[in-house]
C-alpha cells in the first residue's frame, strides 16, 4: 500500500474513532431539560401518585366542602439526563444541550455531591418534597385564617430497607404507638425505643383522611436502641380539616413544588379561587411560615410553563432575572417573597389590575 493510502487510512480510523467518541463518550456532566407539569388543581397524573395510583385529586380535602376551581394552577419540574447519579450523558447530549435554549448543562456534581450514593441523593430529594407538602398544608391553612387546634406526628421520609418501608409513606400521621395516643415526635420515639430492637410496634395511622393499624417490627439503630426507620416531624391540625397531597415524592421530588401546592390549597377553599380561569404556573419552595424561596432550573421551568399555555409564571423574587431572560414577551411574570404576597399578586390579575410586583 502506497504511503498515501496508509495515511488516508490512518486518518479515516481517527476520524471514525472522533466520531465515535462524540456519539458516546460519556462526560461529567448533567443535562436539565423542561420536565412535565401537574395542575394542582387537577388530578394526579398517571404514575406520579402514592403506589402509583393515577386519577386522584392532587390535593385532596376532608372536613370542608372545596370550592369549585377553574383554570389551571402548574407546578413545574425539570428533567434531568441521566436520572442516575452513576450515569453520565453522552458528549452528544452534552453539545446539543449546550445549544439548546431551553437545556442547562451543569457540572455532575452540582446534582450529585462527591460521596454520595445515587440512592442517597433520590432520598434526600424525597425527604425534600415531603417536607414541602408539609409545609405548604401548614402555610396555606395559616394563610386562609385556620387556627391549629393541637399537633400530630407526621413522616417526612422513610428509609429504604427497613420494616417500616413496605407500610408507611411520607405525610402519613402516625397518631398512636402501641394503643397510647401521640402528638409530638419525642413522645412517637420514646415509645419506640423503650422496646427491644425487633420487637413489633403497634401503629395508628392516617393517610388522605383514613385511618389505618400497621403492626411493624423495630430495627437496631446506630444508638443501638429500636428504631422505625422514619423521619418524622410535628404538624398542626386545624380542627378537623385534612388536607392531603397526592403526588408520590419518590417520583416527583425536591422541594421546589411548595408554593404552587400551597397556592392551590388557597384556591381550593377561596370562594372564587384565584385563577379567574387563567392557565398559571410558577415555581418555589416555601416554608411553614410561608416565605417563598429561590430553586433551580428557572430556565427549564419557564419553558415547561410556557409549553402548557401558561399565561402567567410566578417566580421567587430573588430568580426574577433569570426568568425574565428565559420568558417569551406574552408570558406575564410575578415576583413572590411569600404566599401571602403570591395570593395578592394573583387576586390583582384576576381583577385585570397590573398593581402587583413583576420581575
Amino acid at each position: 500500500m502506497s504511503r498515501r493510502g496508509v495515511t488516508f487510512g490512518v486518518a479515516t480510523v481517527l476520524l471514525i474513532g472522533m466520531l465515535f467518541a462524540i456519539v458516546w463518550l460519556p462526560v461529567p456532566y448533567v443535562v436539565l431539560s423542561p420536565g412535565p407539569v401537574a395542575d394542582t388543581l387537577g388530578a394526579v397524573p398517571s404514575g406520579d401518585g402514592r403506589d402509583g395510583q393515577a386519577g386522584g385529586p392532587i390535593i385532596g380535602i376532608k372536613g370542608i366542602r372545596p370550592q369549585p376551581t377553574s383554570g389551571h394552577l402548574y407546578l413545574t419540574t425539570v428533567a434531568l439526563t441521566p436520572g442516575d447519579c452513576n450515569a453520565h450523558p453522552r458528549l452528544l447530549d452534552a453539545i446539543e444541550a449546550w445549544l439548546s435554549p431551553h437545556e442547562t448543562v451543569e457540572p455532575h456534581q452540582v446534582q450529585c455531591p462527591p460521596g454520595q450514593s445515587s440512592q442517597a441523593v433520590h432520598q434526600q430529594g424525597v425527604e425534600d418534597m415531603a417536607r414541602s407538602q408539609t409545609n405548604a398544608i401548614i402555610a396555606a391553612m395559616t394563610e386562609l385564617g385556620y387556627k391549629a387546634t393541637g399537633s400530630a406526628v407526621v413522616v417526612e421520609s422513610v428509609t429504604a430497607g427497613l420494616p417500616a418501608e413496605t407500610v408507611i409513606e411520607p405525610d402519613d400521621l402516625i397518631l398512636a404507638a402501641d394503643g397510647k395516643r401521640v402528638t409530638r415526635p419525642q413522645q412517637l420515639v420514646n415509645a419506640v425505643q423503650a422496646l427491644t430492637p425487633g420487637h413489633r410496634v403497634s401503629l395508628l395511622v392516617e393517610r388522605a383522611g383514613a385511618q389505618h393499624t400497621y403492626d411493624i417490627a423495630t430495627a437496631k439503630g446506630p444508638n443501638g436502641k429500636a428504631r422505625l426507620g422514619v423521619t418524622i416531624g410535628e404538624q398542626p391540625v386545624f380542627n378537623g380539616i385534612s388536607v392531603s397531597i397526592g403526588l408520590d415524592p419518590n417520583v416527583i421530588g425536591g422541594p421546589s413544588a411548595g408554593a404552587a401546592l400551597a397556592l392551590g390549597i388557597v384556591d381550593k377553599l377561596t370562594p372564587g379561587g384565584l385563577t379567574g380561569g387563567r392557565t398559571i404556573a410558577g415555581t418555589g419552595t416555601i416554608d411553614k411560615q410561608g416565605k417563598i424561596g429561590p430553586i433551580g432550573g428557572i430556565q427549564q421551568k419557564v419553558a415547561a410553563a410556557v409549553s402548557a399555555g401558561a399565561t402567567v409564571f410566578f417566580a421567587p423574587a430573588s430568580e426574577c432575572a433569570d426568568a425574565k431572560a428565559a420568558a417569551p414577551s406574552s408570558l406575564t411574570l410575578v415576583s413572590v417573597k411569600t404566599l401571602h404576597g403570591a395570593v395578592e399578586a394573583l387576586e390583582a390579575i384576576k381583577a385585570d389590575s397590573t398593581e402587583f410586583p413583576h420581575c
